[in-house]
């Protein structure tokens, strides 16, 4: 029989998605700070004690958080992308930074969280530091075919990648912390941002 604290019944496996969605949700709300288990377990309807079912600690639940965002970044950027032709480098591009930086104005606290370092180590825990590769992978992967039809200059194609993620990472950080008033305020002034962005960058990097 169930503690009669489970107000919720899950199924084998549904639990760590069940309590990693309410540490997202708690995580929205206030930030790691409002993190811990007894937290995610009351949020997720659950006993105090069943989260150390899947998460040793605190630390290992914002693994699992962290994890969960950067696919769900990549999974943003993969849709996005998709809305665009392969051979048009420039909107392949612009399709990421939008997404980017849509993503962290949707999900700031998350977005804090995954690129902090403060409270986990990536390299220590295996599965977060493949989510995170991936997100990286989506910039090589344009680089790439940028390069392969002559419209990116030729190079270190990690290097490459990582001045474009570092602009739009520094552009989405800016705009979420409030950095960048009055040059993003709107919806317009938005995309406004990251087309100039993208558009100084490709110059920078054309091929032609």
């Amino acid at each position: 029989m169930r503690n009669h604290e489970e107000q919720r019944s899950y199924h084998h496996g549904d639990l760590r998605n069940a309590l990693i969605r309410a540490g997202l949700e708690l995580l929205a709300e206030g930030g790691a700070a409002a993190l811990d288990l007894r937290k995610v377990a009351r949020k997720a309807g659950v006993s105090h004690a069943a989260p150390y079912r899947h998460f040793a600690d605190k630390q290992a639940l914002i693994a699992a958080i962290n994890e969960e965002g950067y696919y769900r970044l990549v999974e943003r950027m993969r849709a996005a992308r998709a809305q665009e032709p392969n051979d048009d480098i420039f909107a392949q591009l612009l399709a990421i930074a939008l997404a980017y930086i849509h993503f962290a104005i949707e999900n700031p606290w998350l977005m804090r969280e995954m690129f902090s370092g403060l409270t986990v180590e990536r390299e220590s825990y295996p599965d977060l530091y493949e989510a995170s590769k991936q997100v990286f992978k989506q910039y090589v992967e344009v680089i790439t075919r940028g390069q392969q039809q002559g419209s990116i200059i030729q190079g270190e194609v990690g290097g490459l990648a990582g001045v474009l993620w570092s602009l739009l990472h520094g552009v989405a950080m800016l705009i979420i912390e409030n950095q960048m008033s009055p040059y993003v305020e709107g919806p317009e002034k938005i995309e406004h941002m990251a087309l100039l962005s993208v558009q100084t960058l490709y110059r920078g990097m054309g091929g032609r």
